[in-house]
């Protein structure tokens, strides 16, 4: 029974380092005492056979998992054509920032067994960075970039998943598990988009490269994945466009129309930049007997000024192009005012404002994320005391000047500004020649929607290659329920299986747009099937 129950756990793919042995142990413990009290055998030898069955269980646990991970060992026999089976393995692999080879092993042994020319970057167990082309990287050809990173976060409490985590588990025609979505289930439909042309290009000397780049340490920053690339491999990827994550289509967006679908296409990011803001003195004392300044309460009225500061509102223009462009879909007074979303803005700020999402696009913003003292008795007053802010900066904003703004905000209080970690600044990647092949692939695919340049809120490695005055373009070309974009990052991430078809589709149209691909040519991609 217990190997059986061991067995169930795996071919669920669970991850050993959720498998409670202990609850196992003590579950098979109490199984066989109730047997053995029926049948009269002393605790000597039951304590014998219970010690012989859990190590026997370990070696059958461990004997599946290394037939599962070891990569010179065993594949499952899959086809990995079939993107819900290739994102469902891949999802097994629980690559979270720091260990990301594994994984990232599986997806170029793929890339390989599908005829893409791999080339492994670095080799490190939390830095395994490699790229997959259709041309090998010295034919020195310019080069699409599908950008996509290896790792994930960590899966939180597991108990709260309704399937578990790294499972990669296909229930109700979609696939479960951490990453499904971020961003291994981008990385599928890139990859089997890519592999519709390798057939070609062995006939056919096409005018682009095109090169699946999978990174590590996304998740954290990008240092020892999309960093690395940067500093020391662009002139052997030689790329004119990248493609990477950052945006995706999503209804709701139209209020006079909420199931029209409203494609973004990320050309610029904010940029990350955290500071603490600190008071000490060398006295203490009781809560009774409170002086006029002491740390917890400057630092408490230093963030309040901040928290309460109204930062200036400014339009860049991908922001504003995004609103008119969702203006042109709107009807009656509310078209005519986002069209015009120049004039009216200076009127409507506290509407703006109100809204977190159109809040965050205008203006730089400032986020209370921590606040500590140092720990003593409930009457005592702390010396110590700090508070952490996550700021999020427009491309245009200049760091110095930034920072001359907060400290006007807090000159008033006896607190001192430290500066954390900043992330690079970025310029815009302008719209033009790949920016309308995406556009008008989507088009092609899904016909009447809206398509629109924006700016994505958060940090991502495409910001490297706008560094190095290459454009770059973050989309995964297929629509988003809000219950599905709820799940990344959070318990239960999935993603439907019919929507990794459609990005397939959609980036493989886009590719045939760039590489001057007649539509009556046969795409076929060879079916891969193999254990090796």
């Amino acid at each position: 029974m217990l190997l059986s129950y061991l067995s169930v756990s795996l071919n669920n793919m669970e991850d050993l380092y959720n498998i409670d042995f202990e609850n196992i142990y003590y579950f098979c413990k109490i199984l066989l005492k109730k047997i053995f009290q029926m049948n009269g055998i002393n605790n000597r030898y039951f304590l014998i056979l219970l010690t012989c069955i859990f190590v026997l269980s370990l070696s059958n646990v461990y004997s599946q998992i290394e037939t599962r991970t070891n990569m010179n060992i065993t594949y499952k026999v899959a086809d990995y054509t079939v993107p819900e089976v290739l994102l469902s393995h891949y999802v097994q692999f629980a690559s979270v920032t720091g260990v990301e080879k594994e994984a990232g092993e599986f997806l170029a042994h793929v890339c390989r067994e599908l005829g893409l020319h791999v080339r492994v970057f670095t080799d490190e167990i939390d830095s395994y960075n490699f790229a997959a082309s259709l041309y090998p990287l010295d034919s020195k050809k310019p080069n699409i970039i599908f950008l996509n990173h290896i790792d994930v976060v960590p899966a939180g409490d597991v108990h709260k998943w309704t399937h578990p985590p790294f499972s990669g588990i296909i229930d109700n025609d979609e696939v479960w598990g951490r990453g499904a979505i971020d961003n291994k289930g981008m990385a599928v439909t890139q990859l089997l988009s890519i592999a519709n042309f390798i057939n070609l290009a062995k006939d056919v000397d096409l005018p682009f490269n095109v090169t699946l780049l999978s990174v590590s340490n996304e998740e954290t920053g990008g240092l020892l994945g999309a960093s690395i690339i940067a500093e020391n491999h662009l002139n052997e990827l030689n790329p004119v466009v990248v493609y990477g994550e950052g945006g995706t289509g999503v209804l709701g967006a139209i209020k006079s129309d909420p199931d029209f679908p409203v494609f973004g296409i990320s050309v610029a990011q904010k940029r990350g930049l955290w500071f603490v803001i600190e008071a000490s003195n060398n006295l203490s004392g009781h809560g009774s007997m409170p002086r006029n300044q002491y740390p917890n309460k400057e630092v408490v009225m230093a963030s309040k000024a901040l928290l309460d500061a109204r930062p200036q509102i400014i339009l860049i223009p991908p922001v504003r192009e995004m609103i008119r462009t969702l203006g042109k879909h709107e009807g009656g007074r509310r078209k005519f005012v986002l069209r015009n979303i120049s004039i009216f803005a200076p009127f409507f700020t506290k509407t703006l404002r109100e809204d977190p999402l159109l809040a965050a696009m205008i203006a730089n913003t400032m986020t209370l994320t921590n606040l500590y003292s140092t720990l003593g008795a409930d009457n005592q007053v702390s010396n110590q005391a700090k508070a952490v802010f996550d700021c999020r900066l427009l491309p245009q904003t200049d760091t110095d000047k930034f920072l001359k703004y907060v400290k006007k905000k807090i000159k008033n209080y006896d607190v001192s500004l430290r500066v954390i970690h900043e992330t690079p600044r970025a310029p815009v990647s302008e719209t033009g020649y790949y920016y309308n092949a995406m556009e008008q692939a989507i088009l092609n695919v899904y016909g009447d929607v809206g398509v629109t340049p924006i700016m994505f809120l958060a940090n991502n490695d495409n910001a490297y290659f706008r560094m190095n005055n290459i454009p770059a373009y973050g989309i995964m070309p297929v629509v988003l329920s809000r219950a599905h974009m709820e799940t990344i990052h959070m318990v239960d991430e999935r993603i439907p299986v019919p929507i990794l078809y459609k990005g397939i589709k959609a980036y493989t149209e886009m590719l045939r747009i760039l590489l001057e691909v007649d539509e009556d040519v046969d795409l076929s991609i060879k079916k891969l099937t193999f254990a090796k």
